[in-house]
């Protein structure tokens, strides 16, 4: 449906993102909304509308697809006339997600809630920091997704969903908000549970990414290479211990000492998977490398701390990034 055609409702869910979790996520809005307060695609222009087929394709690992049909709308070319978004999910990649967030900002007030879901946790701070207290929320899933043409997406793999809040104003105030959050998103489908402390899970998850993501792409391997490859092994347990002094030393970092067992579990759970970074590297695509192993480096030189690893990996992978355009 066209921007001209469709006027959604207050109650609406949007889902800023079409990528491999943006396209799952709204889907499973879909499956567990009713057919008025069906989620709204938030296309990246008029150029994406028009390519868009009027739904989504969910594949299953054993071969079936579900299709979803679902409005969508341009992000640059939103109805004058259309009611504020007060319910957002954010997919999109964490260096997008400003301008993302610009082009929408009309349509956000003061009470709207943001659900982010993605890499780094850099976005998230900023967010939590400036947006009114109680709106910003915080996910973290190890659902695994891939996408295998433009709004087909294969769900590789079941996982757990996390939610939280960085900051909270108030406690009572913040489970208030996450129960009845929870009761809105598709908790079953998608595995949700609260998260009380989500802060430390997402720098567990940035520290893993820094520790995998870049590494896969300087040896152009799949996740469980890392510790197959008696080189990049030892590599990568360097990297991680560089990774976890620097988290021990920033005063606005948790101390992470088990980091390098986490990265093992992760790669090996993970073994057959190209990491995000190394999948846009081969696309051709902008990496979030800046909000990864970037973040990490400019919190180090902040407080004058050594990071040859990071930086050595951030200049590799910032060097490829530059040859693919």
């Amino acid at each position: 449906m066209s921007g001209n055609q469709y006027r959604p409702l207050s109650s609406n869910w949007y889902v800023l993102g079409a990528g491999a979790m943006g396209c799952l996520w709204a889907a499973a809005l879909q499956a567990t909304q009713n057919s008025l307060a069906a989620p709204v695609l938030l296309l990246r222009d008029r150029a994406s509308l028009l390519n868009y087929p009027g739904s989504i394709s969910i594949e299953r690992p054993n071969g079936d697809v579900t299709q979803f049909n679902m409005p969508a709308l341009a992000s640059n070319a939103l109805p004058a006339d259309m009611p504020p978004i007060q319910n957002l999910i954010l997919t999109c990649k964490a260096q997008d997600t400003e301008a993302a967030l610009a082009q929408i900002a009309p349509y956000l007030t003061d009470t709207s809630r943001i659900v982010l879901l993605q890499n780094g946790i850099r976005v998230q701070q900023n967010l939590t920091e400036h947006r009114p207290p109680g709106t910003v929320f915080c996910v973290s899933t190890s659902h695994g997704a891939w996408i295998k043409s433009p709004f087909h997406v294969v769900h590789a793999g079941q996982g757990n969903t996390w939610l939280g809040m960085l900051s909270p104003a108030d406690a009572h105030v913040h489970q208030d908000a996450l129960k009845q959050l929870l009761k809105e998103l598709p908790a079953s489908a998608m595995h949700i549970q609260i998260d009380q402390n989500m802060s430390a899970r997402l720098w567990l998850k940035f520290a893993v990414n820094c520790a995998i993501n870049a590494m896969t792409v300087f040896y152009n391997c799949q996740n469980g290479v890392l510790l197959s490859n008696p080189v990049a092994r030892q590599h990568l347990e360097k990297l991680c211990i560089e990774i976890s002094t620097l988290l021990t030393a920033l005063p606005e970092c948790p101390a992470l000492p088990d980091l390098w067992q986490h990265v093992q579990q992760v790669a090996t759970a993970t073994q057959y998977n190209y990491s995000s970074t190394l999948q846009d590297i081969q696309r051709g695509k902008p990496t979030e490398i800046a909000h990864l192993n970037g973040w990490l480096c400019e919190l180090a030189a902040r407080h004058h701390l050594p990071y040859p690893l990071n930086s050595a990996l951030l200049n590799h992978v910032s060097q490829r990034q530059s040859s693919a355009f």
